[in-house]
């Protein structure tokens, strides 16, 4: 009788002492078990959506304290939760997210674009030199940059800041489009200037055959297109052949 009770015991206590032993070396290592992945209920992930669209500072330093959600939540899109609050410049939720510890900075959405790139887009600057300077985003990653996306915008400010980072000017997306055919795109010609003064390749040809004159052409921006076309002229001591019928001068 003896006998089957100490089995019993061992059966009933063993798994037990296995659970707590695996703990016990679990936190030896220092590392921290993922409560949140637990406790993360679709209610507290719509809170923490709503919390990052309208800047409710409060109700998302609930929900992280509490543990209830990850900073590194994505919504059914795909996106996580610091571009949803750059997204609707909820400025006191973006900060906070920034600085939560075990936040991926550099988490990217389906489309590829990360939280830095969408502050480039947007003009944040102060946003910007945060995730640059005091937490290290990454700015030079293969494809699609937040230089091309500054420069998308006409961010001059940026564009120049990131260039001055170390950002590549010449940096080509997967079609290999530049930040200088981005910045012709947007038409601003201060943006398009910075990009030339620091290297921008007038030369390079992107997927569909065009270069920056080119899209100069399409996008109907012909003082920036004249303005490349006599540097073209400079550089390479013969005119440029254009790919775009351009209107008749007048």
């Amino acid at each position: 009788m003896q006998s089957n009770m100490t089995i019993l015991r061992w059966l009933l206590l063993g798994p037990l002492l296995r659970l707590i032993g695996c703990l016990s070396l679990y936190f030896a290592v220092g590392l921290s078990l993922p409560f949140h992945s637990l406790a993360q209920t679709p209610v507290h992930e719509l809170d923490a959506i709503k919390a990052a669209k309208f800047n409710d500072t409060k109700g998302m330093a609930s929900l992280l304290r509490q543990g209830l959600i990850s900073p590194n939540m994505r919504d059914a899109k795909g996106t996580p939760l610091l571009m949803l609050a750059i997204d609707d410049r909820s400025t006191e939720v973006i900060y906070l997210l920034m600085d939560t510890p075990g936040i991926d900075i550099d988490a990217a959405n389906r489309k590829g674009e990360n939280a830095l790139m969408m502050a480039a887009i947007f003009g944040l600057m102060p946003e910007v030199k945060y995730l640059v300077e005091n937490k290290a985003a990454i700015f030079n990653q293969s494809g699609w940059t937040a230089l091309h996306y500054a420069a998308t915008t006409g961010q001059t400010e940026i564009v120049a800041y990131l260039i001055e980072q170390g950002a590549q000017v010449n940096a080509l997306s997967e079609s290999n489009t530049t930040p200088l055919m981005m910045a012709v795109r947007s038409g601003n010609i201060e943006t398009v200037s910075v990009l030339l003064k620091n290297g921008a390749d007038l030369q390079i040809v992107n997927n569909q055959g065009f270069t920056a004159i080119d899209v100069a052409d399409l996008f109907g921006r012909g003082e920036i297109s004249e303005g490349l076309s006599s540097r073209w002229l400079k550089l390479y001591k013969q005119k440029y052949t254009h790919m775009v019928m351009l209107p008749p001068s007048r």
